[in-house]
C-alpha cells in the first residue's frame, strides 16, 4: 500500500459510522413483549415556562407517590426513559423532561448548567414528583448526569438522592470546559432516510435495535421547506453546543458542594467511563458513595442493558421499584 493509500484508508476509518437502522429500510424491528408493555404505559405529558422558554415533561404513575425524576443525555429526549421508567410506577411518581435546546422544549439564545438544573426542578415540580413528604431522586445520564450533579449543589436540598449514570468525572485539568463539534440541522427527504443515518454518539454497537428505533423515532419531526415542500429533521437544537455557556469549574470540584447524597452508576464497557476513570470518581467521591457497574454494558447503559440499568436503580435503596 503507498502512502497515498494509507491516508486515504485511514481517513475512511475515521468517517466511519455504525448505522444500525439504515437495513430496516424505516420498518420498525421486532421487539420483546417487555418493551410493548412499558410503551402501552399509561402516562400524562404537560409543560412548563422556565425563563421564557418551554420546559416538556412526561409522567407515569400516580401523584401522590414518591417522585423519581430523570434525566437524558446530551441532544437525546425524555423518550431514552419510556422503557425504564414505567418499572417505577408501582412505587413511584416518575417524570421525564427534554432539556431546552432538546427533544420538544423551546431552545434558547444560550445554555447553562444552573438554568438546566432549575429547568429539572420546575418539571419535577409541575409533573407531581414533589407531592409526598418525602423527597424525589434525580437520575442523569451522560450529561444529563452532570446536569445531575449541578442540581445536587444548586437544588440538592429538594433532592434525596442524586445518581449519575455513566457520566465521566475526571481530574479537573482532564474535565471538558469547550464545547464539542455542532451537529444536526440537516433536512433529510423522508422518515426513512433519517432513521437510516440515526447513530449514537459516541459510536458504539447496540443489540437492541428496537430501543434504538424507538428514540430515533422519538427523536426526528416533521417540517416544511421554503419551497412547500415537506422533510424531516432532528428535534435538538443544532447551534446547542455552539450556545453553551460553559462554567470553567470541573464537575470534581464542585463535590464539596453537593446538598444531598449521590450515588454512581456506569456501564462496565463504557468507552467513557473507562476503568481509569470509574476507578478515579471512585477515589474523588465522598466515601460510602453508592455504586454499580453494570457488566456487558457500554456507555449507552439503557440501551445495551435496560432491565439492569433497572435493578441497579432499584437497588439504590432510595430508588425501590
Amino acid at each position: 500500500m503507498t502512502k497515498t493509500d494509507h491516508r486515504k484508508d485511514a481517513g475512511q476509518k475515521r468517517r466511519s459510522k455504525t448505522l444500525p437502522l439504515a437495513a430496516f429500510a424505516g420498518k420498525k424491528p421486532p421487539a420483546p413483549e417487555w418493551f410493548n408493555a412499558c410503551l402501552a404505559a399509561p402516562f400524562d405529558s404537560g409543560s412548563v415556562e422556565v425563563s421564557g422558554t418551554n420546559i416538556c415533561y412526561k409522567a407515569w404513575g400516580q401523584r401522590g407517590k414518591p417522585g423519581l425524576i430523570l434525566v437524558h443525555g446530551g441532544v437525546a429526549h425524555k423518550g431514552w426513559w419510556d422503557f425504564i421508567a414505567p418499572w417505577f410506577t408501582r412505587h413511584r411518581r416518575v417524570v421525564a423532561m427534554d432539556l431546552s435546546g432538546m427533544g420538544d422544549s423551546g431552545w434558547r439564545e444560550e445554555y447553562d448548567m444552573p438554568l438546566y438544573a432549575d429547568e429539572v426542578l420546575a418539571a419535577g415540580e409541575a409533573g407531581g414528583a414533589f407531592e409526598h413528604e418525602q423527597k424525589p431522586v434525580l437520575a442523569g445520564h451522560s450529561f444529563g448526569g452532570f446536569v445531575t450533579l449541578g442540581s445536587a449543589v444548586r437544588h440538592g436540598t429538594r433532592y434525596e438522592r442524586a445518581i449519575i449514570i455513566d457520566s465521566p468525572v475526571r481530574p479537573a485539568e482532564k474535565q471538558r470546559r469547550t464545547a464539542p463539534p455542532s451537529r444536526g440541522g440537516r433536512i433529510y427527504d423522508s422518515q426513512e432516510e433519517i432513521l437510516s443515518r440515526f447513530r449514537l454518539l459516541p459510536d458504539q454497537d447496540c443489540d437492541n435495535l428496537f430501543l434504538l428505533d424507538h428514540i430515533a423515532r422519538m427523536a426526528m419531526k416533521e417540517v416544511r421547506r421554503d419551497d412547500g415542500s415537506t422533510g424531516w429533521v432532528w428535534k435538538f437544537d443544532p447551534n446547542l453546543w455552539n450556545k453553551m455557556r460553559y462554567d470553567m469549574r470541573a464537575a470534581v470540584e464542585t463535590i464539596s458542594e453537593f446538598n444531598c447524597p449521590v450515588a454512581m452508576i456506569r456501564g462496565e464497557k463504557s468507552a467513557l467511563v473507562t476503568d481509569e476513570v470509574w476507578t478515579y470518581m471512585c477515589k474523588a467521591f465522598p466515601g460510602g458513595t453508592a455504586r454499580f457497574s453494570i457488566p456487558e454494558a457500554r456507555h449507552h447503559v439503557m440501551l445495551d442493558q435496560p432491565l439492569a440499568l433497572v435493578s441497579a436503580l432499584r437497588g439504590l435503596n432510595s430508588c425501590a421499584g
